[in-house]
């Protein structure tokens, strides 16, 4: 019988099949073991399953943020040619100059175009393509990185802070929820309930400037009420 959050997992567990490279091992393995566990513990809720993924999240988001601002100047550029070299000269044709323009494989995939422009196998080529790149990518950043191992770790350091300021933000505005009426303190929980939600391995990131504007729009409301 399937776990009453099987999606969940299964989420969690493509999430750590695609950490970063750079990521240390112990929080992978920790990642996996956490995985693990939760799959043969069907008694638990959704919100124990949350607070697992966020004791990871916290955990991989300087490293994967500090990898991908060392290596995203160079990566989609090795991506785009790598696929390119992997498919015919047919596909070739047709995704070319839409790379050439500036559109990610990402959104060209998902695109009507390439359902419109190519048949089932001249798409597969496309994806398997990303895929095999991805692979090889993930090693010659991975050496790269290794190259640049004090500006790595410059960078870890930074987004190590960036999440504690984040964090310290989230706490900032879950105090306003002290104040206003029901409404209004149930719509605050609500915003830093999404907010730390940020932090799971599955969600996107949250942005200190998004939590500081809505702090700065609370605290406006409740100065005008007063």
């Amino acid at each position: 019988m399937p776990h009453p959050h099987q999606s969940m997992l299964e989420e969690f567990q493509y999430a750590i099949k695609h950490f970063v490279p750079t990521l240390p091992p112990a929080i992978k393995a920790e990642a996996q073991k956490i995985h693990d566990d939760l799959s043969k513990n069907d008694a638990l809720d959704e919100a124990a399953i949350k607070h697992a993924f966020y004791t990871i999240g916290i955990k991989e988001y300087p490293y994967r943020r500090a990898y991908q601002e060392l290596t995203s100047s160079s990566a989609e550029e090795m991506l785009n040619k790598m696929v390119l070299e992997h498919v015919d000269e047919t596909v070739r044709a047709v995704i070319k100059p839409h790379l050439d323009e500036g559109v990610s494989l990402e959104e060209l995939v998902s695109s009507d175009l390439f359902i419109e422009s190519l048949d089932a196998k001249q798409r597969y080529q496309v994806e398997d393509g990303i895929l095999v790149a991805k692979d090889k990518l993930a090693e010659i950043l991975k050496n790269r990185v290794g190259e640049q191992a004090t500006q790595y770790q410059a960078l870890v350091d930074k987004w190590t802070q960036e999440a504690g300021k984040i964090q310290e933000a989230i706490d900032t505005l879950e105090t306003l929820a002290q104040g206003g009426d029901e409404n209004q303190q149930a719509e605050i929980k609500s915003k830093v309930a999404r907010f730390r939600e940020g932090f799971l391995i599955t969600e996107p990131d949250p942005e200190l400037e998004i939590v500081k504007k809505e702090t700065e729009y609370w605290k406006d409301t409740f100065a005008q009420e007063e």
